[in-house]
């Protein structure tokens, strides 16, 4: 919690209100067996099993990197997709082409961007 509270005190705040017993297994009331999950959550908790011993700031650094690492890897193995749209997709692609004539994008900051109809 010491790291939590370096980084932002109001996180330290809002997990405490929380309470320990929804989000540390140690603090648990009840043993549910923590298997309502996806497809994804198991794959997500398949390659994060030895994080999961971590204290909670530095397990929630490594999923913030996992993400990063697979945003990453998707981003750029879709930067070489040239595959044709179906007519479905095309033409909602391109009525949003059309509505963003009429509009104003202004950056916020480097990825935050406020659009204004004109």
């Amino acid at each position: 919690m010491e790291k939590v509270e370096a980084v932002d005190i109001r996180l330290k705040n809002y997990l405490k209100l929380a309470g320990y017993e929804k989000w540390a297994r140690s603090y648990a009331t009840v043993n549910r067996g923590w298997t309502l999950t996806s497809n994804i959550a198991e794959s997500i908790n398949e390659v994060l099993v030895l994080a999961r011993e971590l204290p909670i700031y530095d397990f929630l650094e490594e999923v913030r990197l996992l993400f990063a690492k697979w945003n990453c890897e998707n981003r750029q193995q879709a930067s070489y997709t040239f595959t044709p749209l179906i007519g479905k997709f095309y033409n909602i692609l391109k009525e949003n082409e059309a509505l963003c004539t009429h509009v104003t994008v202004v950056p916020a900051t480097e990825y935050v961007y406020t659009v204004h109809k004109k």
